[in-house]
């Protein structure tokens, strides 16, 4: 009998360790564009990023069909778009497909984060990995958009000042910095959303966000109450 069987919180660190490999994805991408001075260099880290996220998912057997059909494709497209040149069909296949295995390891996440059956510090984990995991997957519809209509989205002078046309069309910097702002409802308005599809799912992301930390807050308390009382 398995320990989330017996109801007895999981050990393995499955979620802290989404949790660490998205942090070092944040804080490489910039570092490496800098150096490197092209946004090509995402395309590795995200495609690095995803083949982790598909060992992760695939070590449930059941998640093993949903994680290969959209996790291999995402993470071949996205080594193929880095290296060979732009073009908005090889661009947007590893984009959209991107996209919708985060969509799923964001679900497979929380499923298992508010089945109770893990201990604290790995529920926290999954719940900040989930959070960071619905800006990355945002970050992907916003480029996504970007590709099929690159009049959607409007820069302000200064930042259009300092962006290249490429980083303009496909930056994962600059959409991931436009996703978490939106989602955190900050706001700064040096990017807008122009498009009528651009401002639907900035609205939906922005009110996303915060029913997410509403609802994950008091689901983990409530689960950390009847712990207790047990």
């Amino acid at each position: 009998m398995t320990a989330r069987e017996r109801g007895v919180p999981s050990k393995d660190n499955v979620h802290r360790d989404l949790a660490v490999a998205l942090v070092l994805l944040f804080v490489a991408a910039p570092i490496l564009d800098f150096i490197v001075g092209s946004a090509k260099i995402d395309s590795y880290l995200i495609a690095g990023f995803l083949l982790f996220a598909l060992y992760q998912i695939t070590r449930r057997p059941a998640d093993v069909v949903i994680g290969l059909v959209l996790g291999i494709p995402a993470v071949a497209g996205g080594i193929v778009d880095a290296a060979t040149p732009d073009t908005p069909t090889m661009n947007a296949v590893p984009t959209i497909l991107g996209a919708l295995f985060l969509g799923f390891l964001i679900w497979r996440i929380l499923k298992d984060v508010l089945a109770g059956t893990r201990t604290t510090s790995e529920q926290i984990a999954g719940a900040v990995s989930a959070y960071l995991l619905i800006g990355l997957m945002f970050s992907s519809i916003y480029g996504f958009i970007s590709l099929m209509d690159p009049g959607a989205f409007a820069y302000s002078d200064p930042l259009a000042a300092s962006l290249t046309a490429e980083q303009q069309g496909r930056s994962f910097g600059v959409f991931t910095y436009f996703s978490f702002v939106t989602m955190s409802t900050l706001g700064y308005g040096d990017i807008a959303p122009v498009s009528e599809m651009a401002r639907t799912v900035a609205w939906i992301q922005a009110v996303l966000g915060q029913l997410y930390l509403a609802i994950t807050v008091a689901a983990l308390v409530g689960i950390h109450i009847a712990r207790s009382r047990e």
